[in-house]
């Protein structure tokens, strides 16, 4: 990628704000805010400020309640903006991998063994390799929500209480903050005369394939998807991503509803939000005249050299960089001395959402050479030794006529295996330790016998050994060896409250995924992250 290439796809806040107004998201911000409880009607602290790191969907929900508030705010985002270009070339693709798939790591792929060589750009995919486990993150102005898939599922009830504390509320969420939530990302569900297209063929033989495994409880759920623009890519106006089972690089056509198309205007559009690309906090530490926080930030170019090195201080500091980047900056401040009264529960509990990726090869039923996405249909097995289980079924991206090869399944089940997130004095950095390797980890153990029973059920009993084989290898980037949804590390009723500030500091709070408990119940966790964000925020701005 050239700099004039760079140059073409930066924006300015006005062109944000001019596209937010004229795609009418300010307008569905107006009308989230008349929902009750809204923190809009706040009388903000005269003066007070605020700063926000990370500005996925937990540091987005934080900075519009914030900016509507009347908080002056600042959001330090270490990525650049991903404004989608007319000739449909924001992003890299997974067919032509490149630069811009990878946050400065010379390598993109599904999984690092499969990886492919790049070049070292501030790209949109950050790959944590743990010990034990790949964690996955976004990179940019909008963060996770620019490389997640798009789904936005809400866990049942029994999954969630089986998972998170009783001080939290689900029939709360469920009345107030998962619809606000939903509603900001514009969540709908795939629609008829689109799953009724060739390119989703696959979508709808899934639900064959479920009719054979039995009566099991199936679930449709809703997608942060404008599936008005997905039809222009069925009619050849816009560049064909959804439609081809392009999520995981980012949507060239521009119909994901990532936060930097709803949430991030708004929040801009208040005249009280600034968001900074390309600065990486590095350093946190109290203000020492008064309560408050100073943070040090890099300024950075595409090649990751160090412009300049600001600092600044604010009343309320939210951290929401993702949990493995929220945790491994709290860690290194506490050991540093820089944050010392923090909790030793800081670090723990680090989980995979119980994710078990699986292929299922050769299957036999029709899928179409090219799989439409994002994906389609959550079936629940609830008559299982150890819990119940889920499986989901995701578009995979492979090229025509590769589509019938395989199609990709997540695989989730209730675990309490977990990590944590440790600062290595040695390098000056954090690393992620996972010590459940697939010969003795239960969530491997329950998830293959369920493969297994999946693949009896719905192939080998009507004679198709051969048809739809699981494959769920490690080794291959697939199993439990990677998750985009890694979760947990500064968990809620551990090492910060059940609204998100941290243990042993005032006015410090974490927005993100670090605070959920590993898990969100048996579901891809986008919705639950943005809905408890609304929550913790609310309940902020109702007592500082």
């Amino acid at each position: 990628m050239t700099s004039d290439d760079a140059a073409r796809t930066r924006v300015s806040r006005r062109t944000v704000l001019r596209g937010a107004a004229a795609t009418g998201f300010l307008g569905a911000v107006g009308a989230a805010g008349a929902l009750a409880g809204s923190p809009a009607a706040a009388a903000p602290d005269p003066g007070a400020t605020a700063i926000v790191i990370g500005s996925g969907f937990g540091g987005a929900v934080a900075a519009l309640r914030l900016g509507e508030a009347g908080i002056t705010t600042t959001v330090f985002e270490r990525g650049r903006r991903w404004p989608i270009r007319a000739d449909g070339t924001t992003f890299a693709t997974m067919t032509a991998p490149d630069g811009r798939a990878s946050w400065f790591s010379g390598r993109a792929g599904v999984d690092s063994r499969l990886a492919v060589p790049v070049e070292r750009y501030p790209g949109l995919q950050d790959r944590i390799v743990g010990n034990g486990v790949e964690a996955v993150y976004g990179a940019g102005v909008g963060g996770g929500s620019l490389a997640f898939g798009a789904f936005l599922p809400q866990p049942r009830a029994q999954d969630f209480r089986h998972v998170f504390p009783g001080a939290v509320d689900y029939a709360e969420l469920d009345r107030t903050y998962y619809p606000r939530a939903k509603k900001m990302l514009g969540a709908a569900p795939l629609p008829d005369d689109i799953l009724a297209h060739p390119r989703y063929v696959g979508a709808r033989t899934w639900l064959d394939v479920l009719k054979r495994y039995g009566p099991d409880d199936v679930a449709f759920f809703d997608y942060a998807i404008d599936w008005d623009i997905v039809r222009q890519e069925i009619a050849g106006t816009r560049t064909p991503s959804i439609i081809n089972g392009e999520l995981t690089y980012g949507v060239n056509s521009g119909a994901k509803n990532s936060v930097d198309h709803n949430y991030l205007p708004a929040a801009e559009a208040t005249g009280h939000v600034t968001v900074k690309p390309m600065h990486e906090v590095y350093r946190i530490r109290p203000r020492s005249r008064r309560p408050g926080f100073e943070v040090t930030v890099r300024v950075i170019d595409d090649a990751h050299r160090t412009v300049r090195t600001v600092r600044q201080e604010a009343d309320y500091l939210f951290l929401a960089a993702g949990s493995f980047h929220t945790t491994a900056m709290l860690v290194g401040a506490r050991a540093r001395g820089e944050l010392p009264g923090l909790s030793p529960r800081v670090g723990e509990g680090f989980g995979t959402n119980g994710d078990f990726l699986a292929i299922r090869l050769n299957p036999s039923d029709e899928t179409g050479p090219v799989q439409g996405g994002p994906g389609y249909a959550r079936m629940y097995e609830d008559d299982l030794p150890g819990g119940p289980v889920s499986i989901v079924y995701q578009a995979t991206p492979l090229p025509a006529p590769m589509g019938e090869a395989a199609t990709t399944h997540l695989v989730q089940a209730h675990t309490d295996e977990r990590g944590t997130i440790d600062y290595r004095r040695s390098t000056g950095t954090a690393v992620l330790n996972y010590p459940h390797p697939a010969q003795s980890s239960r969530l491997d153990r329950r998830a293959v016998a369920f493969l297994d029973r999946f693949h009896q059920r719905t192939e080998g009993r009507f004679g198709r050994p051969a048809s739809g084989v699981p494959v769920y290898s490690r080794a291959t980037g697939f199993g439990s060896g990677s998750t985009y949804h890694g979760l947990g590390g500064v968990v809620m009723g551990s090492a910060a409250s059940h609204y998100g500030e941290v243990k042993g500091y005032s006015n410090l709070f974490v927005m993100d995924g670090s605070l959920l408990p590993g898990a969100v119940g048996l579901v891809n966790p986008a919705l639950t992250i943005t809905a408890m964000a609304e929550r913790n925020m609310d309940h902020f701005l109702a007592t500082r």
